[in-house]
């Protein structure tokens, strides 16, 4: 063997035993998370799914758990998956899926929206702002009379839960990088903090673009799907153990979307694994002030609610979309800070690089009151404030307003009796949006 051959053999060697260090240290994490999600026979048990095949990739081995234990649950497919023939291929697709599941077409449900989802809850809630795209609900649709907006998929929604009253809901993560899944994620929270129901509720994770998750990017059976490291500690995750005979369900499951399987077989398989991983979002609870605060005119920030991950820039663009005045730890927000005193919601903003002039950082607030429910959708750039997606419920009050490399902070006087919020923070430029914390839930009392 010459000098080369030597080198190469050595250097596979290496890396195979990086791998299998690193592959044991990764599977070895399991033991660190609870089994969730219990399931018992009195309970019932409603997936959402955004797309067709995600029902699949999430919980294709909990689905069967529930079948072999004479446990109900119902699918919901959110969007149609694509237009046209595409649409009713995956329809089909779906159909054989949850069949091999052991589930008849009459525990799957597909309200056939368009996957424009993150579209529907923010710019085209309101019927008169409806999403038009030329296409119209296909025949299995559940309401084909719906309008594409987000007004009717909430409503779609509330209906879906209230019709079946689940037990457990399971459902995409807010913060999963794919916009049809954030914004299914937030409509099921939305749904479910108007109807104030009381559930179970596990979310789970498909799309992380900031990694090459899952790990391993394969099929790989035998290995374990655990969260991304810098997610790890960001919510409470959740293993559900699949035995040998779950987990060839759910090949054979994954196996009926040839559709996806031609764009990236490799991506479905890395799903097909010994458990799922579902994630309970930790209750954030603030406790209205019998005060009055200036943040505007002082240094100080209201309270943090909400931290992200550093260094989750959105797919990671090339730095030359970035201004010359700017740099990508300017768009990576930091701290999201949250307080109500007696007269006025402070809501704050710090990146880890300091407020950009150039950035664009939008809020969205959704309050749940006894009075109904508000919207406050603003922005801020080079120091200013201004209203963005009105709609019907939208409450446009006077804001205060600082900003400066520090952070920003907006007090506004409006949203003071409602009890539960919705909250999103992104930030971007004219052409990209860099980062953004996914609707968290905040409970005041």
């Amino acid at each position: 063997m010459d000098k080369k051959a030597k080198l190469t053999f050595f250097l596979t060697l290496i890396l195979l035993f990086s791998f299998a260090a690193t592959s044991y240290s990764y599977n070895n994490q399991v033991n660190n998370y609870p089994k969730y999600p219990q399931i018992n026979s009195s309970d019932r048990v409603l997936i959402f799914a955004p797309h067709p095949d995600d029902e699949s990739l999430s919980s294709a081995g909990l689905i069967r758990y529930c079948v072999e234990h004479n446990v109900p649950v119902h699918v919901v497919v959110v969007t149609n998956g694509g237009k046209g023939k595409l649409g009713s291929v995956r329809h089909s697709e779906t159909l054989d899926a949850t069949a091999k599941l052991g589930l008849s077409s009459n525990n799957v449900t597909f309200l056939d929206y368009p996957q424009v989802v993150n579209r529907l809850f923010n710019e085209n809630w309101d019927p008169n702002h409806a999403y038009f795209d030329g296409s119209h609900h296909n025949s299995f649709s559940y309401d084909q009379n719906s309008s594409y907006c987000g007004e009717s998929l909430e409503s779609n929604i509330e209906t879906m839960i209230a019709n079946y009253n689940p037990t457990i809901i399971i459902y995409p993560a807010v913060d999963d990088d794919n916009t049809d899944h954030w914004g299914t994620g937030s409509f099921v929270d939305y749904a479910v903090n108007d109807m104030d129901y009381q559930t179970k509720m596990y979310s789970y994770l498909v799309h992380d673009d900031e990694t090459l998750w899952p790990f391993p990017r394969s099929y790989f059976p035998q290995s374990k799907l655990l969260p991304p490291s810098y997610l790890a500690n960001q919510t409470n995750w959740l293993i559900f153990p699949l035995n040998n005979s779950l987990e060839q369900y759910k090949f054979d499951a994954v196996n009926c979307y040839q559709s996806q399987m031609q764009k990236d077989s490799v991506f479905l398989k890395s799903f097909i694994k010994s458990n799922e991983l579902f994630a309970v979002a930790p209750i954030k609870n603030v406790t209205r002030q019998d005060t009055s605060n200036d943040y505007i005119n002082s240094h100080g920030f209201p309270t943090t609610v909400f931290h992200d991950p550093v260094g989750d820039i959105l797919n990671q663009p090339n730095n030359q979309i970035y201004s010359v005045l700017d740099s990508q730890s300017s768009y990576d927000i930091g701290d999201v800070g949250f307080e109500i005193d007696n007269n006025t919601l402070w809501i704050s903003l710090k990146t880890t690089g300091g407020i950009s002039k150039n950035g664009i950082y939008q809020f969205h607030l959704r309050g749940f009151g006894d009075y109904g429910i508000s919207r406050v959708d603003f922005q801020v750039q080079n120091g200013k404030a201004s209203y963005i997606m009105p709609s019907k419920n939208s409450v446009t009050p006077t804001l205060q307003l600082r900003s400066d490399a520090s952070g920003i902070v907006v007090g506004i006087p409006a949203m003071l009796d409602d009890h539960t919020f919705m909250i999103d923070v992104e930030s971007e430029n004219s052409t990209h949006v860099f980062d953004r914390t996914g609707y968290f839930n905040i409970d005041v009392s």
